[in-house]
């Protein structure tokens, strides 16, 4: 009597219902992976827009403080451009009284050249004690 061997092999409904997990499982691993460079890059931009910022409102503090003499042509500037990453970012600052005496808020905006978006807004509050020749008076306005 002749023995019979059975074949182990795949048929073909299994070797389909294989390649669709596994083509749905690497369409989930690329989107994946796409969606991670993004924000990368997102984090990025947010990161030196933030830089940007953080530069303008320290400047600012070293000018109400005294550390930086404050002339005519370091007077507070409203708005500008700044160099940072091999890109041109664009701020703007806004100086406005807050509660108190003396006390300002100042808001720094920052969006990079290719974006329409603002990148990063930071606010700090800061006590103005210096007298006459750069002193921020009530309007919000660095006295030269």
């Amino acid at each position: 009597m002749k023995k019979i061997r059975s074949q182990q092999a795949f048929t073909l409904i299994e070797v389909v219902i294989a390649l669709t997990i596994l083509a749905w499982v690497l369409g989930s691993v690329l989107f994946l992976v796409s969606q991670y460079a993004d924000e990368r890059l997102m984090m990025r931009q947010r990161f030196y827009g933030n830089q940007v910022a953080w530069n303008q409102l320290l400047d600012n503090y070293q000018k109400t403080r005294g550390w930086i003499s404050v002339t005519r042509s370091t007077n507070v500037e409203l708005d500008g451009r700044e160099a940072q990453a091999g890109q041109n970012w664009d701020w703007q600052l806004e100086v406005t009284p807050a509660m108190g005496r003396d006390l300002f808020r100042y808001e720094a905006r920052v969006k990079s050249r290719e974006g329409d978006d603002t990148e990063s807004t930071l606010t700090m509050y800061l006590l103005n004690t210096q007298s006459g020749q750069g002193r921020v008076n009530e309007a919000g306005v660095l006295n030269p």
